[in-house]
């Protein structure tokens, strides 16, 4: 009974010994260097172009005349035909009071054409890579050791507090 209870106690503080090897601690170690990680990022950037547009008109560049052909058309060609026939001749008598219209309004013009400026913009997108800061890799001097680490904070101190993990080695 004795060497069990030996042998478990012996269990015991190998474990223990083992466990107490295992943990997180807070240390400090002096700062070696800390140099700026980049990235290169896609960045769509909007901008406006404009230009000149010309454009030629022939008449007086409304559609008036048009309308008003259309509707006197429309109106005479009602008078012709009977049901279906009827709708048919309207519709005739629109197309054709609203062609008529525009030849006499190009015949009055006497082929005058007229150029029209205008100015047209467009919005656009363009895509440009931007180089942009990442991370800090901070190496430090911790009992005699180099380590470095990555961080999204700069340290400013010549010593900083670092937090130390340590594990036990398995066989």
């Amino acid at each position: 009974m004795k060497i069990i209870l030996k042998s478990s106690l012996i269990a015991l503080l190998v474990s223990a010994f083992q466990i107490s090897f295992a943990g997180t601690f807070i240390d400090s170690a002096s700062v070696v260097s800390v140099d700026k990680v980049y990235k290169q990022v896609r960045v769509e950037e909007p901008y406006q172009e404009c230009y000149i547009k010309e454009t030629v008109q022939s008449g007086d560049g409304s559609a008036t005349n048009e309308i008003i052909g259309g509707i006197i058309g429309g109106a005479i060609g009602n008078q012709f035909g009977d049901g279906s026939g009827q709708d048919a001749m309207t519709l005739a008598g629109i197309f054709l009071g609203a062609s008529i219209a525009n030849d006499a309004e190009k015949a009055a013009a006497n082929g005058e054409q007229v150029v029209v400026s205008q100015e047209v913009c467009e919005k656009k997108v363009r895509q440009k890579i931007e180089k942009r800061l990442s991370h800090y890799k901070v190496t430090v001097d911790y009992n005699g050791r180099e380590v470095s680490f990555s961080t999204k904070r700069r340290p400013y101190d010549e010593i900083i507090k670092i937090e130390v993990t340590v594990d036990g080695l398995d066989n």
